[in-house]
């Protein structure tokens, strides 16, 4: 049995105080209890599919070159959409060299992160992550190319050469692109070009890492670029 010792003039606090404490117990017992069943994985949220964008390169970039802050031109290939954001072809993107280590020796290669961003019709603009480089020329890509090509998506069961620590991303065509021209590039994924390997979003400003272990390396004209948009909310 408790014994309260009460001063004169703390009798209505103490009260109050009482009071207080017992609605507190009482909101929490009426409280939904929230249960996990032993062994059961919280839910994951789905991330929706982003739509790919692809882009050629009209020149050529010595990657040896670059110094943060230059940019890189690349040239969007086919009309492209997401969400608010619309953009036609043959409009440029605007690349902006944003990390850049220049090769040691050949356990230390460089490596090169460039942002690249795109302005919607509506002027908004969009960033934009770098997934894939493929040099396939249009001629050389054959009906049997485009059919190895072609498993759909990014992530989970997707194959290919990916870097380590890819982010969960999905891709799919581009909605209102008309026909579809480019495959859908796997995360990661490098076709036609040697000694060249890609870290998804992993520099700076959520960049791509383009790393080589090669003291000089270009990226020839006609390059292509896999790009998806970073997530928005609708």
């Amino acid at each position: 049995m408790l014994k309260f010792v009460c001063h004169r003039g703390s009798v209505v606090l103490l009260l109050l105080a009482l009071g207080l404490l017992c609605a507190i117990g009482f909101g929490q017992a009426n409280a939904p209890v929230q249960t996990n069943t032993p062994g059961q994985q919280p839910a994951k949220k789905e991330i929706s599919s982003l739509p790919e964008m692809w882009a050629k390169l009209p020149a050529r970039v010595n990657l040896e070159k670059l110094n943060v802050g230059d940019t890189v031109d690349a040239v969007v290939a086919q009309r492209w959409n997401y969400l608010s954001c619309s953009v036609d072809s043959k409009q440029h993107l605007d690349g902006k060299v944003v990390a850049f280590t220049p090769w040691a020796d050949s356990s230390h290669p460089m490596e090169v992160a460039i942002a690249f961003t795109a302005v919607c019709q509506n002027k908004d603009t969009a960033t934009l992550i770098l997934i894939a480089l493929h040099y396939i020329t249009d001629d050389d890509q054959s009906q049997s190319d485009m059919v190895s090509s072609l498993p759909q998506g990014l992530g989970v069961g997707a194959y290919g050469r990916a870097s380590s620590g890819a982010s969960p991303l999905a891709s799919l065509p581009s909605e209102d692109a008309g026909k579809a021209i480019y495959p859908l590039a796997k995360i990661g994924e490098v076709k036609g070009l040697h000694h060249i390997s890609l870290a998804v979003a992993k520099g700076p400003k959520g960049a791509t890492l383009i790393s080589t272990p090669d003291k000089k390396y270009r990226l020839d004209e006609g390059t292509r670029l896999a790009l998806v948009p970073v997530p928005q909310k609708n």
